[in-house]
């Protein structure tokens, strides 16, 4: 045997040994190559237990072995919420929640910022504007995220006044005297323009949105064309965006699902509809539910779809709670358009494509009253243009 291959056979022996070694002091055996799950989350639980250098919350360590194994399906669209998360996933489609009114975010320098108020809302009512710096509500004093997040319960929660403090944007102080309430998130807007044109924006598909829809189309009455704006519109309830889709759609297949088994699920629209000119405003941000819309549109010839590719969400997903409060979100069907197109991955072309202007972004929407840029939104401007 040559020097050069009893080194190498004797250097493999060696790591070999030292694997062997270094498994056995870990309380792994390498000798089968297979380690039950259970007792793999023991040892390494040991290993933090006896190793991490820091304080350990053992809640948050079992929440994230829940949220990893359902992270490793690979989809996106699946996900596992603690109960926390999941009260709040379910105020966000419900379109409404108890609280004062305000949108927040927490800065970089642990303050709660006010990113928008809504109209007549106790927090506009009381002064609170938007991009105010709030320090403190109730006897709660902000100063970290966990006192931020403590504040935001204390809001949502509270039955009696309580005060909050803060500082405006021009420097000013203030305190204010409030009280939570009911609130109902605006989620669609609209306006009357020039030429007699209706223009709705729909910001996303909530349990509340088809009221809202309904109401705005009430209020326009009689115009001799409709805009409906779906830019950056995430989606949202199947059952909400199918409502509006009957409303504007004659009659015939909204969207229908296929699940896993092959078993298919339609969605119908009746004989009534919106008997006037159409366009849909899309970007590459109406994903999902503003697809089901825009695709059906698009399939009946019922409007003219204007803006940029659509984001490419054909997948629909359930949520399953479960008896803590948690909740296991999981992608279950995939959609297709009326004449069978599935979109995901793809997104939906427009008929007449044009790009947003450099900077632009479209204002927030806090009351049913839309004050959409007519001076710098050219995608609007070329909606407008297709009924000329």
């Amino acid at each position: 045997m040559s020097k050069r291959k009893s080194f190498v056979l004797g250097f493999a022996a060696a790591c070999l040994c030292f694997a062997v070694i270094y498994n056995v002091r870990m309380g792994i055996s390498i000798l089968s190559g297979i380690i039950p799950v259970d007792k793999k989350i023991s040892v390494i639980e040991r290993l933090v237990e006896e190793n991490y250098v820091d304080d350990v919350s053992r809640d948050e360590l079992e929440e994230y072995i829940y949220k990893g194994y359902i992270a490793g399906l690979g989809d996106k669209y699946s996900s596992y919420m603690t109960a926390e998360e999941f009260t709040l996933f379910r105020e966000n489609l419900d379109g409404s929640y108890s609280g004062i009114g305000i949108q927040i975010s927490l800065t970089d320098e642990n303050l709660m910022k006010v990113e928008e108020v809504y109209a007549d809302s106790p927090a506009q009512n009381a002064g609170i504007l938007q991009g105010d710096i709030i320090y403190s509500v109730g006897e709660i004093d902000i100063t970290d995220s966990e006192s931020y997040l403590e504040a935001v319960n204390f809001i949502k929660s509270a039955d009696d006044k309580f005060t909050v403090k803060g500082k405006h944007s021009d420097g000013s102080e203030f305190s204010a005297e409030i009280s939570s309430e009911n609130i109902d998130i605006p989620s669609v807007c609209y306006a009357l323009l020039d030429g007699n044109l209706g223009y709705i924006r729909i910001t996303g598909f909530e349990t509340n949105t088809a009221e809202q829809f309904d109401e705005a189309v009430k209020a326009l009455e009689n115009i001799d064309g409709l805009i409906i704006d779906l830019r950056n519109n995430p989606g949202g309830l199947l059952t909400t965006v199918n409502n509006i889709a009957d409303t504007i759609l004659p009659e015939g297949t909204i969207t229908y699902l296929e699940y896993k088994n092959g078993e298919k699920k339609y969605y119908e629209s009746d004989s009534d509809c919106l008997d006037i000119p159409l366009v849909i405003l899309v970007s590459g941000n109406s994903a999902s539910a503003s697809e089901v819309l825009t695709g059906a549109v698009k399939d009946y010839g019922a409007g003219t779809i204007v803006g940029t590719t659509t984001y490419g969400k054909g997948v629909v997903q359930d949520s399953y709670s479960l008896s803590d409060g948690s909740c296991v979100k999981l992608t279950v069907a995939k959609y297709y358009t009326p004449n069978g197109v599935c979109i995901h991955g793809e997104g939906i072309t427009p008929d007449v494509e044009v790009s947003a202007a450099d900077g632009f972004s479209l204002p927030s929407v806090t009351n049913s009253s839309a004050q959409p840029d007519l001076e710098n939104d050219i995608q609007l401007q070329k909606a407008i243009d297709v009924f000329r």
